[in-house]
């Protein structure tokens, strides 16, 4: 048996968040949907997977590039990504590695978010400079969710701002970010933009005043990738989920055309 580590992508609204949640609840999460089809294609007991994630996900959050570690009885780890794309409904897995037993996939070197909002009636100078003081070294006791014992003093490395096809596209890196930190962050950015937050407000709260500038949709959020030193993840020359690609892609063509209809003149005829 063997300790691998595979990078998966997901859409969010197909899931309530990446952890598990109690089989009473009924609600389906990435980690649920991992599990069961591991169990499905492996020879290896629920309670010797070991399932651990990189980054958690809230409710509505995508990635483009989340890891999961766990163990295989696959020797063939390319079987195992055609295995796991084969049978699963939501996830993607595009990369894997073998790693240690020792391996922490929390204790990885960057992360790196993305959050997309509409650009109609924002300003863009504006929403960029608020974007911009967030970069560097602050405490982001304000903009997180409270995780008790856990610092709210770290840094974020770089915030980039760009635009394209009538949205605003922000992205970030850091080595970690804080539960809720981009999604809190941005609802300010956005007050900004707007015009319904002052840049002024949103210093005077990163600088410890006590108020909060709410918390943007989780839908607009991507976890793009996240980085590991001396690790590199092997992928596969052919894509092992063309064909779930393909049939996605349809649905999706179908779905823009639906809503590009109901947009008046007349119903698209």
């Amino acid at each position: 048996m063997r300790r691998v580590a595979v990078k998966i992508a997901y859409l969010g609204d197909g899931f309530n968040g990446s952890q598990i949640q109690p089989p009473e609840t009924g609600l389906r999460t990435v980690a649920g949907e991992i599990l069961d089809k591991l169990i499905l294609v492996d020879h290896v007991p629920e309670d010797r997977i070991d399932l651990r994630f990189s980054s958690r996900t809230d409710s509505g959050v995508s990635a483009l590039g989340n890891v999961v570690a766990f163990y295989t009885e696959f020797k063939d780890l390319g079987l195992l990504l055609q295995a796991l794309n084969s049978v699963s409904r939501g996830v993607y897995y595009t990369g894997v590695a073998e790693i240690s037993d020792t391996f922490n996939p929390r204790m990885a070197d960057k992360r790196y978010y993305r959050y997309v909002t509409p650009s109609k009636n924002i300003d863009l100078a504006r929403f960029t400079e608020a974007a911009k003081i967030f970069e560097g070294h602050h405490d982001f006791k304000r903009f997180a969710k409270n995780e008790t014992g856990r610092s709210t003093v770290m840094a974020i490395d770089s915030v980039e701002v760009r635009t394209g096809n009538g949205v605003i596209i922000t992205d970030f890196c850091a080595n970690y970010f804080l539960w809720n930190m981009i999604r809190r962050i941005m609802a300010a950015v956005i007050q900004v933009g707007n015009g319904m937050s002052s840049l002024d407000d949103v210093k005077e709260v990163l600088a410890g005043k006590d108020a909060t500038f709410g918390l943007a949709k989780p839908c607009g959020l991507t976890l793009l990738d996240v980085t590991y030193p001396d690790l590199e993840f092997w992928r596969p020359e052919t894509c092992p989920y063309t064909k779930r690609i393909d049939r996605d892609l349809y649905v999706d063509a179908m779905r823009l055309d639906f809503h590009r209809s109901l947009n008046y003149p007349e119903m698209r005829r």
